[in-house]
């Protein structure tokens, strides 16, 4: 059978009508101009559930319509003058498709539980948690939002050495993305289509290693390696299923080199919500996919992940300090 295309010039969204009118008044005209006119088995079937079943065809339409829609409505546009960004490629690109504010400034806790529903498919828990964390990067805290660039502090809250795509701030620019830094992890994906999490658990280790080698303030203990493991869960789970991690490499290529959500490859949000349960439980089979040995008294998971986000020690539990974050002493 063939298939239906949609040209980027055309509209999706109106395409995407016109499909939805042809199924729901005339399902046989609908298949004779976009299949083989000699189709009649499969023309007298739709036809046969079309008389048995209309919601059928009013379901099919409306998942047409709804696949065109994000992609047509947060097309991709370019930071410009004034606009601010992260060192956090997924948040960078969520405000490069407007679920952000397109200027990257005065983003609130529900501004970040709404923009990673509504681009990403991920979940409250997680969203409430990430964005209560930026906020402390604000040095006004009680305006109660954050502007992205102000993320950029190193080692706090979420910036931090070892990055899959930043330089280490010893380095220089740890803010933007970095080509060589991001080869790294590339190189394990080893010219496969789909990065795995056997694949992408030794990218990331491959990253640590790299700061406790040549960078003498590496700074990695039990904070940083949560937080490294939870971003290498969250672009695996994001751009391809929060369950296998399996994702395809030009999906995370999108995200990382160009901050855009890779609707012009094919890529839709995940239908499975990625939330705290789903990245803890990824979290584990990443740490067992490597040699890394964990801290004594740390373990991984959906509690370790929400505790970090929280500004809570890892293996304690108790609040960190965020002077002592800031100075580099935890």
């Amino acid at each position: 059978m063939g298939k239906l295309y949609y040209h980027r010039g055309d509209g999706v969204q109106r395409r995407a009508q016109r499909t939805a009118r042809a199924l729901v008044w005339c399902p046989s005209a609908f298949l004779h101009s976009y299949f083989h006119p000699s189709l009649a088995v499969v023309e007298n079937t739709v036809n046969m559930l079309w008389v048995t079943s209309p919601l059928t065809f009013f379901a099919i339409a409306l998942a047409v319509s709804v696949a065109a829609s994000d992609a047509d409505t947060h097309p991709y546009v370019a930071p410009g003058p004034g606009d601010v960004r992260s060192p956090c490629p997924g948040l960078n690109s969520l405000a490069n498709h407007g679920f952000l504010p397109h200027n990257g400034k005065a983003i609130s806790v529900p501004l970040f539980v709404s923009a990673l529903k509504d681009g990403l498919n991920v979940g409250a828990d997680f969203a409430i948690s990430v964005g209560s964390l930026a906020q402390n990067a604000n040095p006004t805290l009680l305006q109660m939002t954050v502007d992205l660039d102000q993320l950029d502090e190193h080692n706090f809250p979420i910036e931090h050495d070892a990055s899959l795509s930043r330089m280490d701030a010893y380095f220089g620019d740890d803010h933007s993305f970095n080509q060589a830094a991001f080869n790294q992890v590339l190189a394990y994906f080893d010219g496969s289509d789909t990065a795995t999490i056997p694949a992408a658990s030794l990218a990331r280790y491959h990253r640590v290693q790299a700061c406790e080698t040549n960078n003498p303030t590496c700074i990695y203990g039990a904070r940083q390696l949560v937080l490294s493991y939870g971003e290498t869960a969250l672009y695996l789970s994001t751009m391809g299923n929060p369950t296998t991690g399996d994702a395809p490499v030009s999906y995370i290529k999108s995200l990382f080199e160009n901050e855009t959500l890779p609707y012009h490859l094919g890529w839709t949000k995940p239908t499975e919500e990625t939330n705290l349960v789903t990245l803890g439980a990824m979290i584990t089979q990443l740490a067992l996919a490597n040699p890394e040995i964990l801290p004594e008294g740390l373990t991984l998971g959906e509690g370790t992940l929400n505790d970090v986000y929280n500004l809570k020690d890892p293996i304690t539990g108790k609040l960190i300090n965020s002077t002592c974050a800031l100075l580099s002493l935890c």
